[in-house]
């Protein structure tokens, strides 16, 4: 990975992984033998081949998953079945992180941070909706899973200005709504803390989400670059920066075909409140994409890069509203992209002594979750073996060297 990506290495960054297992060796080889609990082909064919969800729930039965799924009644609905699958992978994760020394145990707790601002921003919302609390922890992310979570019950008789002022200031997440706040108010008339409720009118629950996950995202490249070194630095910064390009082709494929946007000045406006400098597209890119207004004109800014090439060559046009979520092959920029991000988690497990495979252990299983949970919906609907949503499932570690 290293010499494909970085160029060979120096002595002294051979000297940073021979050390790397002073502190990490143990809790290194653990997350490298959790790579044999992956499903490989053969497992996902048993699945596909279930008529039921029974017969599902056997062929799970068969995999890593036998333990988690024992005292669960037969059958096991897909929305429960994802938070049985997640809530053992945070087990997991809360495994490892107990068996690492800083920085580790501290990296593992910053990118689950992403998954805890999902919860805190559902949960505040939800409240806001007059939504029972109770309810709404039954269905946050077992990933994003953290002590204080019980105490945005708080919010239910707050406003906006005292629950970001006096409810998530002491959460884990509570820096990113710091820094958040701070951005909305500088375009506020009043950039007063009492004017909150008022800005965030104009911020959806999915708005919300993307401005933080953004800062949340920068907070975790500067942490990478700050904390670690060698190999751990160099393979984190460049799944980040594959990240960062990713979300930002999205974002401004999203925007394509928005009625809402047709004006440049307010199209490029609301594109930038949630792309920033990190990824390989900036500054390179930059004008090519914040002029991309079709679908064409964004293959041709991100042509010089094959794998974003790759990912746009068959995406659905979405100013055309036949084509907006499916193309052909019934896949979506979001299929396409999960393809190429699990290439890319896979080939983090090739180098050894860095701590990137942490992260792309976390996001390997997330999408065999999603695997799992998609073809468990296909069996609930008995759909006919010959559509082609039974194809979409990404499998790691195969053909991660292959390229169309």
């Amino acid at each position: 990975y290293q010499r494909r990506v970085h160029g060979d290495y120096s002595f002294g960054k051979m000297s940073e992984m021979m050390t790397f297992n002073i502190d990490e060796g143990y809790t290194e080889a653990l997350v490298r033998c959790m790579k044999k609990t992956f499903l490989d082909e053969e497992d996902y064919n048993a699945l596909k081949s279930a008529t039921n969800l029974i017969d599902f729930r056997t062929a799970l039965e068969a995999t890593d998953y036998e333990e988690v799924l024992q005292n669960e009644p037969s059958p096991i609905p897909a929305a429960r079945l994802q938070t049985i699958l997640k809530q053992k992978l945070a087990d997991d994760l809360n495994y490892l992180q107990s068996q690492a020394s800083s920085p580790l145990n501290d990296f593992i707790d910053l990118m689950r941070h992403g998954y805890m601002i999902d919860n805190t921003v559902y949960i505040i919302e939800g409240i806001k909706n007059k939504v029972e609390f109770a309810d709404l922890l039954k269905r946050t992310d077992p990933l994003g899973d953290f002590p204080g979570m019980k105490t945005l019950k708080a919010a239910e008789n707050e406003n906006y200005a005292n629950v970001y002022q006096t409810v998530l200031i002491d959460l884990p997440v509570g820096q990113y709504f710091h820094k958040f706040l701070e951005g909305i108010l500088i375009g506020a008339p009043n950039k007063d803390i009492s004017s909150i409720e008022t800005v965030m009118k104009d911020y959806t629950q999915e708005k919300t989400k993307n401005l933080l996950k953004k800062i949340w995202l920068t907070e975790l490249n500067k942490f990478c670059t700050t904390k670690f070194s060698g190999p751990s630095r160099e393979i984190m910064e460049d799944l980040l920066r594959f990240e960062s390009d990713c979300m930002r082709i999205q974002i401004i494929y999203n925007s394509i075909g928005n009625k809402e946007l047709s004006q440049s000045i307010g199209r490029e406006a609301e594109r930038k409140k949630y792309i920033h400098s990190l990824g390989d597209l900036y500054p390179g890119r930059d004008k090519e994409l914040t002029d991309a207004n079709t679908l064409d004109k964004l293959k041709a800014a991100v042509a010089p890069y094959d794998v974003y090439k790759r990912m746009l060559e068959n995406v659905a046009d979405p100013s055309k509203e036949k084509e907006q979520d499916f193309n052909s092959e019934g896949k979506s920029i979001d299929d396409y992209m999960f393809e190429e991000k699990a290439k890319k988690y896979a080939l983090a497990y090739e180098q050894q002594f860095h701590c990137a495979c942490f992260y792309a252990y976390m996001k390997l299983k997330e999408q065999e979750i999603r695997n799992i949970c998609w073809l468990a919906e296909l069996v609930t609907l008995n759909t006919a073996k010959n559509v082609f949503g039974w194809k979409k499932i990404v499998v790691p570690f195969k053909d991660i060297y292959q390229h169309p």
